[in-house]
């Protein structure tokens, strides 16, 4: 049971590890504003509680191009990318699962709700162990076509829906909060270095973050155009 409990709590470190790497990580290091990388998480959000493996990230493409020329509706393509891991090999059946048991309560079909295990041998059944990526593209689709995946398909909105607009509240208030920290950081070690009180040395920074940026250099918290 020790073992077990090792090999549990060792593979949760991964798991945690491997989601700050894809997805806060990123959040960290854009250079966009909070808006702009949060949108992003949002959009990423949407595609990923779908049943539409293999192609959200197409789908996150997809969504960039058609408000690219929205100014105040442009988000991360990169970010977009990173929170569709989301739904990966670990979570994919049973959110799926989730999806379609959604989807038949929403169809008013309450008592035709396979169990869990009915659930994994029919998604497994519709996919041809040997078949290249485009062929079980097409297998996926023919699958969301049939009763159990239009089941799936429908009760997938409610969570995307919601997993978008929670996702951008959270990682609005995330990536500000960071900044705010940065800013407060930076600026204790502007007043030791200047001996400035740090109220002062605080409006001092502010005054340089909102100054206009210099030709050829791009002000950290500023979209790119």
């Amino acid at each position: 049971m020790a073992s077990v409990a090792r090999v549990n709590r060792g593979f949760m470190e991964r798991m945690g590890r491997l989601s700050r790497l894809k997805l806060l990580i990123p959040l960290r290091r854009s250079p966009h504003s909070p808006e702009y990388s949060a949108r992003g998480v949002a959009v990423g959000m949407f595609w990923a509680m779908t049943p539409l493996v293999g192609i959200q990230m197409y789908l996150c493409f997809m969504t960039w191009l058609l408000f690219k020329p929205l100014k105040n509706a442009n988000f991360s393509l990169v970010i977009s990318f990173a929170w569709t891991w989301v739904t990966n090999v670990f979570t994919m059946l049973p959110i799926y699962y989730l999806f379609y048991a959604t989807g038949q309560i929403m169809r008013g079909d309450w008592h035709n709700i396979t169990g869990y295990d009915t659930f994994l041998t029919s998604w497994h059944a519709a996919f041809d162990a040997g078949a290249g990526f485009w062929q079980a593209m097409l297998d996926l689709m023919g699958l969301l076509a049939k009763e159990l995946g239009l089941s799936m398909g429908i009760g997938c909105l409610p969570y995307a829906i919601l997993s978008a607009w929670f996702s951008y509240k959270f990682s609005l208030k995330y990536v500000r909060r960071r900044r705010r920290k940065k800013l407060e950081k930076r600026v204790k070690e502007h007043a030791a270095k200047s001996g400035k009180p740090a109220s002062e040395a605080k409006e001092d920074k502010r005054a340089s973050m909102n100054a206009p940026a210099s030709p050829g250099i791009q002000s950290p918290d500023r979209p790119s155009a």
